[in-house]
Parts: structure tokens; sequence; C-alpha cells
């Protein structure tokens, strides 16, 4: 790869005045643009655009139309702040804010029920992360008394190994949180209730992907710790392969590109588990384009289709009535599918053959973890295009007689189309731009001229042969198959079960029983209302003793 022409770009540094002073500790309020963050801004800023213009055809019948195109700029000026950032505190008022603008974007429709309980998942759920996330912040003021990342980078080394673990794994459950990864993902196919454009913008291309730019952002500090590193690898591994086995028996159109994104996610945390941050950050940027396309593509079925349904089990034969929703969303699956030639295969297969060439024990087994993730992928992706498109018509013929392409909505998808198919092509240009920026290794090099050819084209083959399966099971030989792994898969592993029952009432009951004894109780009795009435109470004392002696 030709790196050497980037070789001379500096970073630039803008300190835009104090923010505070306490001791030896300064906090400024400094941007950074270097390489990652230039990088990163350009998918961001590409995709916001598109889904900007379509929001606008997309809304267009809806009387907070011009309020929720606000929220979206709003939006992503914060996520420009948390991207830009030159230090940790900084980046963490845009990852707050990104948070709770999702929470009113995914609720905008406020008069729906599943729409609010939906934001109110999302929100606590990010809470938990950001709570991870303001640990780490204090420990790095006690210990760096810094929080910039020059100070931090430079300082890491010094620092005793226990110290430098805890603060990396208070970032990836941070992470964990944001983009969605298995423990702290729930919120993310609860989020699909709000508008189409709000999951093209925040769940493919910004909101999910702070998550792992924060843990590239931290490569030093998890270089540092190796066992989380593995840690991360590990994690990665079980959740790309577990929302890809949830994917294959949903129905919900939006949810199925969730549980895509997901996994996606899950494939860049396992670049950076082996420490190829530069793949991830090239896995993130090319992905960004063809998710926000699926979303596009999927949200102009439901804006065409009367009863407004997600069910993929109530569409069939659209292919006649979208012809051009189905190219885009055929252009953006075959993408995700990492077919040759196409953006997401430039960027996947190569995070995947990375695992094996890392030549590691971790390395070895999640390769094949990845590979039946990547073969998961194909067989939602088929089955999503085959019960939307060419499956026999499922609902009646009133609906079909108004089923219509937007044009409005064809613009912004058309320019995408073009990304998912040629951005992939400038992996040199892209990985270039940050390569000095980030640690070494020889994974790349090792994995491009040392890997058997069978190892390479696994994942296609498996993912190609099974998706003719597929279609051959639902064209000639279909059975719904109701086994207890069809029902344990179909309500998501009973995970949001587990969740409530587990720990979400027993912590609603232990803070209703704090604020019945503790809040209302005991510092009433010792805090300011307790204080103030006992002060009163010896004064009124005093005074009636007073008129007693001289009465």
């Amino acid at each position: 790869m030709n790196f050497l022409k980037y070789n001379h770009e500096e970073s630039i540094w803008i300190d835009l005045g104090n923010w505070l002073n306490i001791g030896d500790i300064n906090i400024s309020y400094d941007l950074s643009l270097d390489e990652l963050s230039m990088t990163v801004l350009v998918p961001v800023f590409i995709v916001t655009l598109c889904v900007l213009l379509y929001a606008i055809f997309y809304m267009s019948h809806d009387p907070k139309r011009n309020l929720f195109l606000i929220l979206l700029s709003i939006f992503v000026i914060f996520m420009t702040i948390l991207i830009v950032a030159g230090n940790y505190l900084l980046l963490f008022v845009g990852w707050e804010y990104v948070g709770v603008i999702s929470y009113i974007l995914i609720s905008f429709w406020s008069t729906r029920i599943a729409g609010m309980k939906s934001a109110l998942s999302a929100i606590l759920m990010n809470r938990m992360g950001d709570t991870f996330f303001v640990i780490a912040l204090g420990l790095m003021l006690i210990n760096y008394r810094a929080l910039d990342f020059e100070t931090i980078n430079l300082l890491t080394k010094q620092f005793d190994i226990s110290l430098i673990n805890i603060i990396s794994i208070l970032l990836v459950l941070a992470a964990t949180a944001k983009s969605a990864q298995l423990g702290l993902h729930a919120w993310l196919l609860l989020s699909m209730e709000g508008p189409t454009p709000v999951s093209a913008l925040l769940h493919a291309a910004t909101m999910v992907c702070a998550g792992v730019y924060v843990l590239v952002r931290s490569n030093i500090i998890l270089e540092y710790s190796p066992s989380i590193l593995i840690f991360i690898c590990w994690l990665g591994g079980f959740t790309t392969l577990i929302s890809g086995l949830i994917a294959i028996v949903t129905n919900d159109i939006k949810r199925i590109i969730a549980l895509s994104t997901m996994s996606q996610l899950s494939i860049m945390l396992l670049a950076i588990g082996i420490s190829n941050y530069d793949l991830a950050i090239y896995h993130l940027y090319c992905h960004a384009f063809f998710k926000a396309l699926l979303f596009m593509g999927s949200g102009s079925i439901i804006h065409s289709v009367l009863s407004e349904t997600q069910d993929i089990r109530k569409y069939g034969g659209l292919i006649n009535y979208l012809p051009f929703s189905y190219i885009a969303i055929l252009t953006a699956s075959l993408s995700l599918m990492a077919i040759p030639g196409l953006t997401g295969y430039y960027s996947k297969d190569i995070i995947i053959e990375s695992l094996y060439g890392s030549y590691s024990y971790s390395g070895y087994m999640l390769y094949y973890f990845a590979v039946g993730s990547a073969t998961l992928t194909s067989i939602y992706s088929i089955r999503v295009l085959y019960l939307t498109f060419l499956n026999q018509p499922k609902s009646n013929k009133y609906i079909y007689n108004y089923v219509h392409e937007n044009y409005g909505l064809l613009i912004p998808m058309i320019v995408l189309i073009f990304y998912s198919i040629f951005i992939g092509y400038q992996r040199d240009n892209v990985i270039g731009h940050y390569g000095f920026n980030l640690p070494n290794n020889n994974y790349i090099i090792e994995t491009e001229f040392t890997l058997p050819w069978y190892i390479k084209l696994f994942p296609l083959i498996a993912g190609l042969t099974l998706s003719i399966i597929l279609v051959y099971y639902y064209e000639f030989n279909y059975k719904l198959t109701n086994s207890k792994i069809y029902n344990y898969l179909s309500n998501r592993i009973y995970y949001d079960q587990l969740l409530n029952n587990v720990l979400i009432r027993p912590v609603l009951v232990l803070a209703g029983n704090m604020n019945i004894f503790i809040d209302q109780g005991l510092l009433k009795v010792l805090g300011s209302t307790g204080i103030s009435r006992s002060i009163t109470f010896i004064n009124l004392t005093f005074i009636s003793s007073i008129i007693y002696l001289f009465i």
C-alpha cells in the first residue's frame, strides 16, 4: 500500500480557550483535526447530507417536519464535536448530547406509546455506558492530571498495568452501550420505532459508530492492556454471531437491518481486538454508505405501502412496483454480503482474513465466528430480497393499487448507490490518510501474502452456497420451523426478559426503598430539612421558655 505520499500531513490542534483550571489540571476547548477525525468526518457529512435531503421528502406531510430537520442538524453538530474534540471531556460532551438528541428523535412521533417506550429504553441503556465513561474520565484526571489525547498517549506507558486495564475495560463498556454490543444491545432494535431518516442517520453512520471511534482514539491505552484486546475480540465474535442468528428469524425489515448494523460493528471490534485499528476505521467508513442506503430503501417501501407495515411476510412481488428501491436494496445487500467488486468486500473481507492472518489462538477461533456471521449475513440479506420483492404478493389488491416510487427519495439513494459500489476502491487512500497515526503491525502483510486461497474465499463460498439453498427452501420446500431453537432466536434469546427480571426490576425496587428510607427518611432527618425544622423547634422552645419565665 502506498502510504508514503501521506507521510507529511500534519495534525492541526485548535485551542479555543481555557475551560477548567484547577491546580495543575488544565482543560481547554481544543479541537483535533488529525488524520483519524478527518477520515471519520467524510462519511458522517456525506450520509448526513443525503439523509437530510431524504427527510425533506419522507416527512413532507408531517406537521413538525421543520422541527425534525432542525433536530437532525443539531444531532450532526454534536456528532462533529465528538469527532473533532481534542480531549476526552469535550468528546464526552458530544457523546452525551448525541444520546440526548437520539432520545428526542426516536420519540419524535410522541403520540405513539411504542415510540416513547423505545426512546426511554435507548437513553437508559446509553446512560449505563455513560456511567462507565465518567468513571474512566475520573481515573484519568486523578492519575494523568490531564484529559487531552496527546498527554494521555505519552504518559500511558509510565503507569501500572492494572490501572490501564481498568481504564480500558471502562472505555470498552462505554463503547458496548453506544455501539450496541452484546449485553447492552437491546435498545438498538427498539429504536427502530422512530422515523426511518433517524434510523438511516443515527443507526448507520453516526451514533452507533461513536463507540468504535472512541476505542480507536484510545488505541495507545488499549495497546498497553493486551488482555482487554482479547476481551474485545471475543465480545465482537459472540455479538456478530448472535446478531446474525437472531436476524435470520426476524420479520421486521428495519430490525433486520439494525441487527445487521450490530453485526458489522462487531466486525469492527474484531479488527480493534487484533490491533488493526486502520481496518476498523476503514470498515466504519465504507459501512456507513451501504447501511444508510439499506435503511433508505426500506423506508421507501414502508412509505409506499398503504398500511405502512414493516413485516416482510406481508410484502412480496414489489419488484414490479418499486424497481428503483429494489436496485438500491440489492446493491446495498450485495455490498453488505461482501460480493467482490463492491465496497463491502474490500473493507469486510480483509478484517475476516486478518483474524486468521494474526496467527493466534483467538484469531483462528474468531475467524470461524466471523465466517459464520458472514454466512448468516448473506442468508438474511437474500431472505429480505426474496420475501420483499421476488415472492408472491401477500397483501390485498387494494394496497398494491397504491404502491409507488417517491421520486424525491431516489436522489440521495442514487448518491449512496454510487458510494456503495465504488468507494471501496479507495482503500489505499483511506487507510493511508491515518496509517501513520496508529500503532504498526504486520498482520495485513501476513494476510495479503501468506494465506491460502481457500481461507480467503471461504466466507464468500459459504455465504453464496447457503443463500442458494435458502432460496430453494423458500421456493420449493417451505415449512415454518416451529422448533424450540426457532422460538428461542425469534424471542431474541430471551435477553429482554432476562434483563427486566434479573436487573431492571430489582434495581427499581432498590431505588424505591432507598427513596423511602434514605431520601425521604434519613436525609430528611439529618439533612437540610431536618436541621431547619430542628432549629425552628429549638427557637420556639427557647422563646416559649422565656415567655413562661416572665409570666
